[in-house]
């Protein structure tokens, strides 16, 4: 294999293909991972998937790498880097990396973010000398059998994007993309409020219920309807749990509810352009 490697825009591929892609590049990665087809177009469309500054590398033929970028406005985010194993250890991660860099700034891109799993450490080293630099670290909860508390109320059913035009009348909240407005309110799920003030996003699937993002309003925090809502919601989705994407400055408030935090945690990365 001395092939020289090429790189190509993702929209080359449809959403089934690149699912393929993915999961291939990531044989042998810290965290087992693979996606179908189906999930790939739900999630990286809500992420706001950029198909022709996606980046797919091929050697002889074959597809060796992939990086999923995802845009807004003048900001960034590679929501996904995977190299095959043959490929890894050899300099590509720079040289791909590099490449993904001037390209952002060639289109003007004042930010470009990313996540890593804490324990990657290659990968870590790898954007630490790209000029990347942790801003947070995420964590992800599921529910125990029980919550620690019983709570009676309403939660009213609304239409999710009600509940992300409100996050986004909030100038203060930065949230990771993952759970950011922006994302939420594209993906299939469920939107509740109760007492007017907090607010849950939820997605169900036949594989498992998950709490994708708590909101409370400004002037109701620390009065406890947060926790209200944790616990209404346990009761009627039982086994509820987060996507890894939760500051990690929430996680009193999911553990005072019974909720137990998952091992695997990632880093939020920046580079200013």
């Amino acid at each position: 294999m001395n092939g020289t490697v090429i790189s190509k825009a993702a929209a080359h591929w449809n959403s089934y293909q690149l699912a393929d892609i993915l999961t291939h590049c990531f044989e042998g990665y810290l965290v087992s991972f693979t996606i179908d087809g189906e999930t790939f177009a739900t999630r990286f469309a809500a992420e706001d998937i950029s198909l022709n500054d996606s980046r797919i590398w091929m050697q002889d033929g074959e597809p060796k790498a992939l990086a999923i970028i995802t845009r807004r406005g003048q900001t960034s985010r590679l929501a996904a880097f995977a190299i095959r194993p043959e490929l890894r250890g050899l300099g590509f991660g720079k040289q791909f990396m590099q490449q993904l860099i001037d390209e952002a700034r060639a289109r003007g891109d004042r930010n470009m973010w990313l996540e890593v799993i804490v324990g990657n450490d290659s990968g870590l080293a790898l954007y630490e000398r790209m000029g990347f630099v942790r801003q947070q670290t995420l964590v992800g909860f599921h529910a125990t059998s029980s919550t620690l508390f019983t709570e009676t109320g309403d939660m009213l059913e609304i239409d999710p994007l009600v509940m992300a035009r409100k996050m986004m009348t909030d100038s203060r909240l930065r949230l990771p993309w993952l759970s950011a407005a922006e994302t939420l309110y594209k993906l299939p799920g469920k939107a509740f409020v109760l007492n007017d003030v907090a607010y849950a996003m939820i997605a169900t699937n036949p594989q498992f219920t998950r709490l994708r993002m708590l909101y409370v309003d400004p002037a109701a925090r620390g009065k406890g309807q947060a926790k209200k809502l944790i616990t209404l919601l346990h009761e009627r989705f039982p086994g509820l749990s987060t996507a890894t994407a939760i500051p990690e400055q929430m996680a009193p408030l999911y553990l005072s509810c019974g909720y137990r935090q998952d091992p695997v945690t990632q880093y939020e990365m920046l580079l200013k352009l």
